[in-house]
Formats: C-alpha cells, structure tokens, sequence
C-alpha cells in the first residue's frame, strides 16, 4: 500500500464543485472555497488481496463475493461500513492512523489542481479509465465497455501519482450525503476541512465505475448510498494520518 502527501504546505485553499457552465453537471456541485489541511492519500483503490488479509485476520462477515475478484483488483461489494471496519483495523494492528478520505480530500486529489470536468481535461476517453464507453461525455466518440474492474494501477496516473480516480469503482468517502452542502459552504465562506457528520440517508461515493458512465466520473460528480449497501462497483481507498 503506498500514499502520496497530497499538500507540501499545512493547508491549501481549493476550489470543490462545478462551474455552471459544466456539460452534464447537477445542481449538488456549487462551486465554492475550501480550506484542506495536509493529508496523504493511497496511490491505489484498495485491492481483493488486501481486504481478504482483514477479513481471514479478523473472522470478518463480509459478503463473499468482494472476495471473489483478483487480488490486484480493486476491492468490490462493500459497504461503507465495511470500509469503516477495515480502516479501524488496520489502524489497530499498525499503531498509525487509518480513515476514509472526505468528500473535500477525496475531490481535490481527483482533480490534482485542474479545473476541467475531468484530470485528463475536457473529455475522458476509455483509455484513460475503466467506465462504460457506450455513454461518452459531451457527445464524444465512444469506447470500449469492459464489464469488468481492472488491477488498480491501470492508465496513467493523475499528477499527484494517484490512480484510477476516474471510474473502476464508486470510492466510499467519510461525508454523509446532502444535496445541498455545497451551497451552504459557499454561503459560510472557506471553511476549512469541510466533513458533513450530520446524519442523512446515505454516505457520499465519489468517482464513477465500470458500470457507469463517463458523466459520473467528473471531478465533481457527487453520488450516494446507505452505509449498509453492498454494490458490485462500489470500493474504497484509504487517507493515512501521519
């Protein structure tokens, strides 16, 4: 498992959301300013081989199809509970800190100090990430549709060194879900490491799948879905807290 520190300084101002402009954009993405402290992010989705280590260790409960995958794959049907537990683990055995990234980490190492609705630009093609190339964005050509994940380190990496930001699995973020936080940011000014803990109906999933299409691997797409659900396209990645 390797990370990459996001910051070199204590805390960047950064921009989160969509300008209004932006093809395809919802109405979850108001484009505000927020301040994230130094944080460092895993380079990989976690693996099949890595949450298999967790649940032998453990005697965990998991559904047993997200064991079913290759081991270089990223980690599939499970929940954000399931991360959570994961993360608690791994922290307890190794004596360092372990969590998922929130919603304002996770955007802002996705779009690695670009503006465009994707880190590769205006466009997203399938041999940039791994989504559904029946449904291009904007009108573009078409792709290829895998049907499947592919190993974490697949395409190039964004500049920050982080991979597969873009589709493969939907990436469980610490935030629960509100449709309209964003524009009450916006209202309160920078705030600084934003993290909404006020309960709702599902915890946020940021960053599309092989399932999806290439409008829900925008930089600022946000989705959701009840902290219990298992999905065949949804994983996770870890933040290490140094």
């Amino acid at each position: 498992m390797f990370f990459v520190n996001v910051f070199a300084l204590s805390y960047f101002q950064v921009t989160m959301g969509s300008p209004a402009g932006e093809v395809e954009r919802s109405n979850d993405e108001t484009q505000h300013q927020v301040k994230v402290s130094d944080f460092y992010m895993s380079k990989y989705e976690l693996t099949v081989g890595e949450f298999r280590k967790f649940v032998e260790a453990k005697r965990y409960s998991a559904d047993l199809r997200s064991l079913s995958g290759a081991e270089n794959h990223p980690v599939a049907y499970v929940s954000w509970n399931d991360a959570v537990a994961y993360c608690e683990w791994l922290s307890s055995n190794s004596g360092k800190k372990y969590r998922l990234p929130t919603e304002a980490e996770w955007e802002y190492a996705c779009r690695a100090e670009t503006t465009t609705p994707f880190n590769t630009g205006s466009n997203l093609t399938t041999d940039q990430a791994n989504y559904d190339g029946n449904y291009p964005y904007g009108g573009n050509a078409k792709g290829v549709f895998r049907q499947t994940t592919v190993p974490v380190d697949s395409f190039a990496a964004n500049a920050l060194g982080l991979y597969n930001m873009h589709g493969n699995v939907w990436e469980w973020c610490s935030d629960w879900y509100k449709g309209t936080y964003y524009a009450e940011c916006k209202a309160r000014g920078a705030v600084s490491n934003p993290d909404n803990q006020e309960p709702g109906s599902g915890r946020v999933l940021r960053g599309g799948s092989w399932l999806g299409n290439a409008e829900d691997c925008r930089s600022a797409d946000r989705n959701w879905d009840a902290p219990v659900n298992r999905d065949l396209n949804v994983g996770f990645r870890l933040v290490f807290v140094p």
